[in-house]
């Protein structure tokens, strides 16, 4: 018996040595070699027009231990991104070099699943550091693709911004580095810094997926902040050059939403970093787009601060609310939150929410393809601004139903924000320990998600509304839907009707076709066959009564411009106002 304690005690101090010798091991191993991006925007020109501005990006990128045989992907670039083009066929410069010295090139497109993807591999072995060298153009111009997020390099105000995903080389596979950001601003002048949605200036990242950078916004420049000084958490805002309006009341104003949201849904908890890029946008004003850790938002002609506000609030909200990748959720419950969470914040006003409230339900209730099944709506929508918008009205008008018939279920004691915050807690964007549910679940997951909640709080009625709304059916929500303060009423407006075929507009070069006899195109000249640009968002026209539209038009060798308001037949529909005898302090929702 002896021999046998002696003999488990020897055996465990051998486990604990080997244990011990393998911490060692563990705490000696070299750290993973970080993937090191560098950026030194300039020479930048800038003129008068801000349309006119260029100038150049230099981007140098180092992947580290590179070991690849002949004709194997090194890094690509889609060539267009959400109808976007990217710098994949205008970068300059481009030389690569490894171990061996410099690395001949062949580039290949290859089909993905958002289009073609430029692939650049070598005709020899690879081996050790690969160091990629190039340079970005910038280019002010509008767009000739038309509508689409604002991703693209610009210059102004004495600096440049962008999104990764449209001028940076990433390594292909599926390998993740620690990441190391330098930026070089000595053709910027003084008075110039950087930053980026990752934080202030040069910085490291741990281990992850170089895509990451693809999510990124990165601007440089004598930038103005709001607040003046930024901190590692919460909410800051940076901007280039002299807006028309001065974007630092808006910013202050964005940082107590901020907070607010935090507080909502966050629980309360230390707020994330979030960062807010403010640019000019020629085509698409007043739009923007949600980033890591971070928000683009554009100014422009024609575009209030009050437009911006609720831009802002929207896009604010997707930092706790998205999840499921379904338009019809992830837009549908921001624009639900949009004016909502600002107005029980105290940040808005009853007419400021109403006005939003009557601007989503004139532009759905009015729109010809309202009926589109939701299926249809992502193949479709780059094509067409009726069915680009549906996510984000129809989903509206039928969270508001899900809201309202919840609280009427439970004598209102429960809501969709109950329902909402669970969806944040399932996919992990919120610590619960009561919640019996896996943190970051996949988007799929959640998809399936919603009908179980819904049909635990409605039963089969709430199955029946989520497969109504998926099946294209017009979704209307009751008078009081949105509390005593507002009644449903109607009102008659006119269709938004291009008067050709919308995706006459889509592409490199717009074509019209399909011009209807007797439309407003054709009584104000267009024909078919006529190449036209334009500079303003169709989403933001379509949704406004008396906005006209302008297309610079391209015939027989003479460049003109033609005019007009692009309405159609004349449709009633769905509208809320001002209930009487219910004081303010009576509306919140």
């Amino acid at each position: 018996m002896f021999a046998d304690v002696v003999a488990r005690r020897v055996a465990a101090f051998l486990l604990l040595a080997a244990l011990a010798v393998g911490a060692a091991a563990r705490a000696q191993a070299p750290l993973p070699k970080p993937l090191v991006l560098t950026l030194q925007p300039g020479p930048l020109k800038q003129t008068d027009d801000i349309d006119a501005g260029s100038g150049v990006v230099d981007v140098t990128m180092t992947i580290p231990d590179v070991q690849a045989a002949v004709g194997v992907p090194l890094f690509k670039l889609p060539r267009v991104v959400a109808n976007v083009e990217t710098v994949a066929l205008t970068l300059k410069d481009l030389v690569v070099r490894d171990g061996f010295g410099e690395v001949p090139l062949a580039a290949r497109d290859v089909k993905g699943p958002d289009g073609p993807v430029r692939h650049w591999s070598s005709t020899r072995e690879v081996q050790g550091d690969l160091v990629i060298h190039y340079q970005a153009p910038i280019d002010n111009r509008p767009p000739a693709r038309g509508a689409a997020p604002p991703y693209s390099l610009r210059t102004e105000g004495g600096g440049f911004s962008g999104v990764g995903n449209v001028f940076l080389l990433l390594p292909g596979g599926d390998k993740n580095y620690p990441l190391s950001l330098r930026w070089d601003l000595s053709k910027l002048g003084e008075g110039a810094t950087a930053t980026s949605s990752f934080g202030e200036g040069d910085l490291n990242l741990p281990n992850g997926a170089p895509s990451r950078l693809w999510s990124t916004i990165f601007m440089a420049g004598p930038m103005t902040r709001v607040p003046a000084a930024v901190a590692p958490h919460g909410f800051s805002s940076a901007w280039l050059g002299a807006p028309a309006t001065d974007p630092a009341p808006l910013m202050e104003w964005a940082g107590k939403l901020h907070q607010w949201m935090n507080g909502f849904f966050g629980d309360g908890k230390q707020a994330p970093p979030y960062r807010v890029f403010l640019r000019y946008n020629p085509i698409n004003a007043g739009g923007g787009t949600a980033l890591t850790q971070s928000f683009l938002i554009t100014h422009g002609k024609g575009i209030s601060t009050d437009d911006l506000k609720i831009t802002l609030s929207h896009e604010m909200a997707h930092t706790w609310t998205e999840g499921v990748d379904a338009p019809w959720y992830d837009e549908g419950i921001a624009v639900h939150y949009q004016a909502l969470a600002p107005f029980r914040a105290g940040l808005i006003t009853a007419k400021q929410f109403l006005d939003d409230l009557n601007h989503t339900a004139a532009r759905y209730y009015s729109d010809a393809l309202n009926t589109t099944r939701d299926a249809e709506i992502m193949p479709r929508f780059w094509e067409d601004t009726r069915i680009r918008t549906l996510p984000y009205d129809r989903g509206a008008m039928y969270f508001a139903v899900v809201d309202a018939r919840i609280r009427k279920a439970s004598n209102g004691k429960r809501s969709l924000d109950d329902l909402v915050l669970e969806m944040n807690r399932r996919r992990g964007a919120t610590s619960d320990a009561k919640s019996d549910a896996k943190p970051d679940a996949k988007p799929a997951d959640m998809a399936a998600l919603w009908p179980q909640l819904l049909a635990r709080e409605l039963g089969p009625a709430g199955t029946a509304l989520h497969e109504a709304m998926l099946a294209g059916e017009v979704i209307v929500p009751e008078s009081d839907d949105f509390g005593p303060c507002f009644k449903r009423t109607t009102q008659k407006v006119r269709r938004f009707e291009l008067g050709f075929d919308p995706a006459s507009l889509v592409g490199d070069v717009k074509t019209i076709r399909g011009l209807q006899a007797g439309g407003a195109a054709a009584k104000a000249g267009v024909r078919d066959g006529d190449v036209v640009t334009y500079a303003v968002a169709m989403d933001k026209i379509q949704g406004e009564q008396d906005t006209r539209l302008t297309l610079n038009v391209t015939r027989d060798g003479r460049r003109f411009p033609i005019t007009y308001l692009p309405r159609g037949e004349r449709v009633q529909v769905w509208q809320w106002q001002r209930a009487s005898g219910v004081a303010d302090s009576d509306c919140r929702l």
